[in-house]
């Protein structure tokens, strides 16, 4: 089964919904249970003498990680958002029975959430539910498209998202004419299989349509793999229209002992179009720390930002001959 039984610390709801396609997919709630798993004690201590008192203002958190065995895959993200009293859901990607028989990581499986969105907002009873996002690796990357395509998603966490699929796999070859010919030829045999491209998946480029008022936290936790960087951090973070947003990663040894800041460079574009960007990274202990420290964040940060006012983003006006000065 798709949906495990139990699982220490968290209490699971069985919902479904109907996909994108017609497929039915299942469904959890995941709430706190009342033993703790060893993630969750080490959250509870931290936030012992914390104030995280709205947090019990988000409904839901919709937490993706993997396409296979997406339940399963997300309950270890979900621990430690659980400990701190927010409900999760987490879904199949793949529907039930694993009806999808390929993945397009991310480019049509995001076509679910609007429609869990839906249902869970006709569960609680609330025409728009305060919901965020929690996505890591390729859950990453399907919640910012989804996020650029459903404005009741109010807030997003990005954690080692890829920024171009292209990109991703083109950094797992070596740089030679024979790489660029199995690339070619593997668009095209994927093109033949799920009528679309690697260049069509670049959740870089939804980031950039992201509204505004949505508050964004980019994280780059696997530094030394290939296919998730700090580059691919720095570039959805730069496309992210939002006025509340940040970038973490993880020290690395050129750090200096205990620090929490690091300025780095990111170069976009080639030739002529080349231009180099500088960001200020905040730096998080470890793993553990990066999980805990996103509760502080969606507490001091996220829930503030959505009390303001919503900003509409003014059209860009249509410049002609006629209508300029």
């Amino acid at each position: 089964s798709a949906i495990p039984e139990q699982h220490l610390g968290i209490r699971l709801t069985e919902i479904s919904f109907r996909g994108w396609d017609g497929h039915t997919v299942p469904a959890v709630i995941a709430e706190k249970d009342e033993e703790d798993s060893s993630r969750q004690r080490s959250v509870l201590s931290e936030l012992a003498n914390k104030q995280t008192d709205k947090l019990q203002h988000i409904d839901y958190a919709l937490v993706c990680v993997d396409w296979d065995h997406g339940i399963r895959s997300a309950l270890p993200l979900a621990e430690y958002l659980t400990a701190a009293g927010i409900r999760c859901v987490l879904w199949e990607p793949r529907a039930k029975d694993n009806a999808r028989a390929f993945c397009t990581h991310g480019l049509k499986e995001c076509r679910d959430v609007p429609l869990l969105v839906d249902a869970l907002a006709a569960a609680c009873g609330k025409e728009r539910p305060l919901i965020i996002a929690v996505g890591q690796g390729y859950g990453a990357g399907l919640l910012l498209h989804a996020t650029a395509n459903d404005d009741r998603i109010r807030g997003i966490v990005a954690i080692d998202a890829f920024a171009s699929l292209r990109e991703s796999l083109s950094r797992t070859m070596p740089e030679n004419l024979l790489s660029r010919v199995k690339l070619a030829l593997m668009d095209l045999k994927i093109n033949r299989t799920v009528g679309f491209e690697c260049f069509d998946v670049a959740p870089v480029e939804s980031a950039s349509n992201i509204h505004r008022d949505t508050p964004a936290l980019v994280i780059n936790l696997q530094q030394d793999n290939p296919i998730c960087t700090i580059n691919d951090a720095l570039s959805i973070f730069r496309q992210l229209p939002s006025d509340c947003k940040e970038v973490w990663a993880l020290p690395t040894p050129q750090d200096a002992p205990g620090a929490t800041t690091r300025t780095e460079e990111c170069t976009v574009g080639q030739g002529d179009n080349e231009r180099s960007y500088t960001f200020e990274l905040h730096l998080v202990a470890d793993e553990n720390t990066a999980f805990t420290s996103i509760i502080y964040w969606l507490h001091d940060q996220f829930l503030t930002a959505i009390d303001k006012p919503r900003v509409t983003t003014p059209a860009r006006p249509i410049l002609t001959a006629d209508s300029q000065l």
